[in-house]
């Protein structure tokens, strides 16, 4: 059940850039299971992580890694926390 909800974010890209140039790329797996979070500040990478993800129904997702993070998926925006990510198209 979980897995055929988390399909909605298969092979989704989503990009955000904030003030100080520091770029988040957040990529799913072919079958929305997996994310791999990367951010990149002055070209250098400073995170790479992949995590788990659990649908908690009503658009809202959970990464399980280190730590828990909820997110929320509103047509082609994610919410996590006071940060929006906007779908990039490929």
């Amino acid at each position: 059940m979980d897995k055929d909800k988390v399909k909605i974010l298969a092979n989704r890209n989503f990009y955000k850039k904030n003030f100080i140039g520091s770029k988040t790329t957040w990529t799913f797996n072919e079958n929305g299971s997996k994310l791999n979070i990367k951010t990149k500040w002055f070209g250098i990478n400073t995170a790479n992580s992949i995590i788990n993800v659990s649908s908690l129904g009503d658009g809202s997702f959970v990464g399980k890694g280190f730590m828990l993070q909820k997110f929320y998926l509103e047509d082609n925006t994610i919410k996590s926390g006071t940060m929006y990510l906007k779908e990039v198209s490929e």
